[in-house]
């Protein structure tokens, strides 16, 4: 395992490779925290783990740019950060693997501190809401997003199994000319960028995604 000397020290990865196309001189290989090696015998692979705190880990969260309004920011990282308790609590989903969520869409899409450096806004956003999760009668619960609806969210079980009370469908109303992208269930970041940019606060937007919560 290797660690930083400080908190705002990463540690480089230097044999692993991400260039996005936009920036082909950035590599998304510094992390914040620890990173461990670890083989792992049930599928016979080699994990990088990186272990972090959760108001780290979102500093390097890159499902948005830096350019995004600041209440949709603060949304979205709250939802992100409710998400990522929710699988601390819950380390079911990955079990028998040496870590709790992966870094790509299946959970987060997740850069580390290369990003981080560059999302200015994003970093903001996370120290604004610091500690902020979403809550339903008092219990951290999971807070799905997706990209774009058409017209309406869907609740939880048009797509899953069981009922989430606070997952219903709700009236997405930027989208209706749009096509689903995504599985549709609880904020639409098209809808929430739209709410947003009508002057709605980032606490109002959550609400108005998951019913009858508290943050």
């Amino acid at each position: 395992r290797v660690k930083g000397k400080t908190n705002d020290t990463a540690v480089e990865i230097e044999n692993y490779e991400e260039r996005p196309s936009w920036a082909p001189n950035i590599n998304f290989n510094l992390y914040r925290g620890s990173v461990e090696l670890v083989y792992n015998e049930k599928d016979t692979k080699t994990w990088a783990v990186n272990e972090i705190g959760v108001e780290s880990y979102l500093r390097g969260l890159g499902e948005a740019g830096n350019n995004n309004d600041e209440d949709y920011l603060k949304a979205l990282v709250t939802a992100a950060r409710t998400y990522s308790m929710i699988l601390y609590l819950h380390p079911t989903k990955y079990a028998g693997r040496p870590y709790i969520m992966g870094d790509t869409s299946a959970d987060q899409v997740y850069k580390g501190y290369a990003y981080e450096t560059r999302v200015p806004n994003i970093v903001k956003a996370v120290e604004d809401t610091r500690g902020k999760v979403v809550t339903y009668q008092g219990n951290i619960v999971v807070t799905p997003y997706f990209s774009r609806s058409d017209g309406r969210t869907r609740s939880w079980d048009e797509v899953w199994a069981g009922s989430r009370a606070w997952l219903k469908s709700v009236p997405d109303p930027c989208c209706t000319e749009s096509t689903l992208w995504g599985h549709g269930v609880g904020m639409s970041a098209q809808g929430a960028l739209y709410f947003a940019g009508e002057g709605k606060s980032w606490d109002w937007i959550l609400h108005y995604y998951y019913t009858d919560i508290e943050i």
